[in-house]
């Protein structure tokens, strides 16, 4: 008898067990952020809400946008192909020393210096203008290319990730030890 009610409770149990492991979906809620171009197009960056990342969907390809070791600093910038795991574009240099600029994996040089005043500043890259705070709030920039718009949408992420806070719900537990790699 007790074999017999055994048998039954694993016949039972099981597939229930195997098929609430195979069906869930899990999906982190994300702050999302539109780009819209005059012609119509639209590009997406959905934003983790504890401001440690942005995916950025354009044109049918997704980008990954974070700072490594979430240290706001441009020498810590990073965009990343998520499918390939390709670094496209890393963060070098700083503002102060006038060495600022994002390297991307064609071995292109985006040099941008920031340009402050008293209600905002001012990212100018190799083309102009490539994105604007005028009164706290982002000023709206049109980009020339891909290149401009991927550094665009990371000076985007940036502002966002500097002026806002996480929610009390979320929390983010960091380490002291950095560990030393061959890319560092």
């Amino acid at each position: 008898m007790k074999y017999t009610l055994l048998l039954l409770t694993l016949v039972f149990v099981i597939p229930g067990i195997a098929k609430a492991q195979s069906s869930a979906e899990w999906t982190a809620p994300m702050h999302q952020v539109n780009f819209k171009a005059d012609s119509g197009e639209e590009a997406k960056m959905e934003i983790d809400r504890g401001y440690r990342y942005a995916d950025l969907d354009f044109e049918g390809r997704t980008f990954h946008l974070f700072f490594n070791h979430d240290d706001n600093q441009i020498k810590k910038a990073r965009i990343v192909e998520p499918k390939t795991n390709l670094q496209i574009a890393r963060g070098r240099g700083s503002y102060f020393w006038g060495s600022a600029r994002f390297e991307f994996v064609d071995g292109e040089v985006y040099k941008v210096k920031k340009k402050r005043d008293a209600n905002g500043y001012e990212i100018i890259g190799p083309n102009g203008t490539l994105f604007k705070v005028e009164n706290h709030a982002i000023s709206p920039v049109k980009p020339l290319n891909e290149k401009d718009f991927l550094t665009q949408a990371f000076f985007v992420f940036e502002r966002i990730k500097v002026t806002q806070s996480n929610p009390s719900d979320v929390m983010i537990y960091y380490s002291s030890y950095y560990p030393i790699g061959p890319n560092e």
